[in-house]
């Protein structure tokens, strides 16, 4: 008998934290093994709260280098120093990220001579990016940080716009997580997956619906929720609906479990 597959979401917000949500953190349970997609802060807390072990975490995967995307690793990688963890680590990162990220490390003093585990940052390209145990992971690049590069360059700042989404293969189950994207169609990625879980910041749940109207995804979780869309979010999955998506659609809130 296969190891139970679950998908969790620890952070639903887009953006900010608000009242009702932290910032994005999504799960892959195996079993007893742990993949995250995301580690917006609190995840470390998400975790300790859950008394998940230090050594649960198997591998983890940055979409893109936005605070609410990356800036709970650190706290994370301290939880798990000071709890002993042992098994090595592999976190994927945009390219971008690798160099600053592993400096911004060292300054914290969470430097490899004294973490006391080994840790990758491991930088992303399209395609296979992680394989292990019959579970295999995939990036999609997507064009969510295209216009904010521009003003970057302008500003002097050598930005790439590295941003990606993940299809995840395990046990004859396929999940996609979008990260955030530029539009709604680039949410077709999904196709084929039993479970895509879209982010739901910067398009509107008519635009995602149109987007997966002819896209064989039988369930939708939809994430990063825009704060504005809070007050309606009752409303959501009719609004998808109505636009021709024609799976289950279920609107993230943080601590929320999805059996596969």
């Amino acid at each position: 008998m296969g190891r139970p597959l679950r998908v969790a979401i620890y952070g639903s917000a887009a953006g900010f934290p608000t009242e009702k949500r932290f910032t994005t953190a999504m799960a892959l349970w195996r079993g007893e093994e742990l993949y995250l997609v995301d580690c917006g802060e609190p995840i470390a807390a998400h975790l300790a709260r859950r008394r998940v072990s230090p050594d649960a975490l198997r591998a983890a995967f940055i979409t893109h280098a936005h605070a609410d995307h990356l800036a709970g690793l650190p706290m994370l990688l301290q939880w798990m120093q000071l709890n002993r963890r042992a098994r090595p680590l592999t976190v994927c990162l945009p390219a971008e990220a690798v160099g600053s990220t592993h400096d911004f490390l060292n300054l914290l003093y969470l430097l490899p001579e004294l973490l006391g585990f080994d840790l990758e940052l491991r930088q992303l390209q399209r395609g296979r990016v992680y394989e292990a145990d019959g579970l295999a992971v995939d990036a999609v690049p997507n064009r969510h940080l295209e216009a904010i590069v521009m003003r970057a360059l302008a500003a002097g700042f050598p930005a790439r716009g590295d941003s990606f989404s993940y299809r995840v293969a395990v046990d004859g189950k396929r999940i996609f997580f979008s990260g955030d994207l530029a539009e709604a169609t680039e949410a077709q990625a999904a196709e084929g997956s039993d479970l895509a879980v879209v982010e739901l910041a910067h398009f509107t749940p008519e635009e995602l619906g149109r987007a997966l109207a002819e896209v064989e995804v039988p369930r939708l979780v939809v994430n990063h929720l825009l704060h504005t869309l809070e007050p309606v979010e009752d409303e959501i999955p009719a609004r998808i609906k109505g636009a021709g998506f024609g799976g289950e659609v279920h609107v993230a809130r943080d601590g929320d479990e999805i059996e596969l």
